[in-house]
């Protein structure tokens, strides 16, 4: 008769067992990478919000100056438009 899924499972669990156990300094990176990539996203996450935060305080300081600057008032401001260099070897 073959063994199931569930017996291979845990034969091979119990391997990787055996294994951590005559070499805990693998078990030891093993933990060491989980608590760093746990780190990482966290120190990621908190990032996102401060910087989300920056910037709708941003939005928020330029949608006051442009309703006190009123929309009467004519600006001069061009966007800024992407063009092609030009280069200064070709005469065309």
């Amino acid at each position: 008769m073959n063994p199931g899924p569930v017996e291979e499972g845990a034969k091979v669990a119990t391997g990787v067992v055996e294994a951590l156990k005559s070499q805990p300094i693998s078990l030891a990176l093993i933990v060491m990478n989980v608590i760093f990539v746990g780190a990482i996203a966290y120190a990621s996450h908190e990032l996102n919000i401060r910087t989300t935060a920056r910037y709708a305080a941003q939005d928020a300081l330029i949608n006051k100056l442009l309703d006190q600057c009123g929309s009467s008032k004519r600006t001069f401001f061009e966007a800024p438009t992407l063009k092609e260099p030009v280069h200064e070897d070709s005469h065309q």
